[in-house]
């Protein structure tokens, strides 16, 4: 018996051994990724093909997570596309022309260009002068707009929507901003989604049933785009912005963010568009949100 105890007890104290082995090989094997340089150049990295998965349906390498699914909302096709992020320098925007060039192209184009996994169409800031636009850390306009609320990303992935964006709203803010967007409006600030159209002053069809894009941040380096079809589209009726507004809540958003919608609804995956095809209608843009990998 006391043989039997003394090798029980020289076995309970080789565990913590073997468990702590186990978990340094386990640390080892993990893959640590820097960060990508924030500029105007396109991202470093190619998408690697092999990540991507079959159908349209995502993409998944040691950095990023990409799944997309569709379902029917309002009587209307929504795409869902769930990104989840290790490092907020993968959230980047790109421009058709150098600002304040009006050139625009298909977000597919801007897409290959900066080496984008997943990109979707931006505000389309620069078919009007009003607003707030800030790209990859840098200020390209600097005018407020009561008539517009305005997103900002800032440098730890994280968005804050400032409502009825005036001078001293903006100087106000302390964080560090990456991007700032100012078509709108917010469809769901610190978890209150939109209910009322009275201050939306901007021309956004908001009582009209139509195509619309939206991006909301889950969590932690964690984002949800959602486009819904419209009627151009075969077999959807569209949403009003305050359906769409309710969509994006119930998905799970802390903050969403409307941008610019219709026929410059672009959801990119792989360097090609795969919603909204029914309609045939693709508009060329001037800008883009893409993220990109981290795995050279």
């Amino acid at each position: 018996m006391r043989k039997l105890l003394s090798l029980l007890l020289a076995l309970t104290l080789l565990l913590p051994a073997f468990s702590l082995a186990e978990e340094e090989e386990v640390i080892e094997n993990v893959q640590f990724y820097d960060p990508l340089t924030v500029e105007d150049a396109a991202a470093p990295y190619a998408p690697h093909q092999e990540d991507y998965l079959p159908n349209n349906g995502g993409y998944h390498d040691d950095s990023l997570d990409i799944t997309v699914e569709t379902f029917y909302r309002e009587d209307t096709l929504v795409w869902a596309v769930h990104v989840k992020l290790t490092d907020a320098s993968q959230f980047r925007t790109g421009l058709a022309g150098k600002y304040p060039s009006k050139k625009v192209q298909r977000v597919s184009e801007m897409a290959k260009r900066y080496n984008a996994v997943l990109a979707i169409n931006g505000d389309y800031f620069s078919h009007h002068s009003q607003g707030i636009v800030v790209r990859n850390g840098k200020l390209l306009r600097n005018r407020p707009h009561k008539g517009r609320d305005t997103l900002i990303v800032d440098n730890n992935g994280d968005f804050t929507i400032i409502q009825q964006t005036t001078k001293k709203k903006w100087e106000a803010y302390e964080g560090t901003v990456m991007h700032a967007f100012c078509f709108g409006p917010g469809l769901v600030v610190n978890g209150e989604a939109l209910t009322s159209l009275k201050d939306v002053t901007i021309d956004l069809a908001k009582g009209k049933k139509t195509q619309r894009m939206a991006i909301g941040q889950l969590g932690k380096l964690e984002y949800l785009i959602l486009a819904c079809e419209g009627p151009e589209q075969k077999g959807s009726k569209g949403m009003t912005l305050l359906e769409f507004a309710q969509l994006c809540k119930d998905m799970g958003c802390i903050n969403a963010y409307n941008l610019d919608g219709g026929s410059s609804t672009s959801i990119v995956l792989n360097d090609a568009k795969i919603n909204g095809l029914s309609s045939g209608k693709i508009r060329s843009v001037g800008d883009c949100i893409y993220f990109a990998t981290l795995v050279p």
